[in-house]
């Protein structure tokens, strides 16, 4: 890859999550709460399948943006702010923004789209590149 320059955007990740990825991050995490593994409970709150856990989404944030910076990248800080609602099989797309680059540490302006294009969640990484 070649030196990251601010204002410059990552390439987008699609990807969606299926509701045995959200069970499994469910046990992992010790989230018990159905809404996230138990489509017909989510049902009842009105949502129309599982819905993905906030920490998941940061998870995503960060797992894209290491895979972007590089092997031996390594993640200095992560935030977000969750602006919608996701829920199993929903199609999302990881996109991100160069917005600083200090000697290897690049920070980035992530967010992750729905398929019409908003907002559902909003943050920055800040990772560090190797060599």
């Amino acid at each position: 890859m070649t030196a990251p320059v601010a204002g410059a955007e990552c390439p987008p990740r699609r990807y969606a999550h299926t509701s045995v990825q959200l069970f499994r991050f469910s046990a992992v995490s010790w989230n018990a709460h159905r809404i996230h593994y138990d489509a017909a409970y989510a049902a009842t709150e009105g949502f129309p399948d599982a819905v993905v856990q906030s920490t998941l989404h940061g998870e995503m944030l960060s797992r894209y943006a290491l895979e972007w910076a590089g092997p031996g990248a390594r993640l200095e800080s992560v935030a977000w702010r969750n602006v919608a609602t996701a829920v199993a099989g929903e199609r999302l797309t990881w996109a991100a923004t160069v917005s600083s680059v200090e000697g290897a540490r690049v920070r980035l302006d992530a967010r992750i789209l729905k398929a019409d294009g908003s907002e559902c969640v909003t943050g920055t990484v800040e990772v560090t590149r190797a060599g």
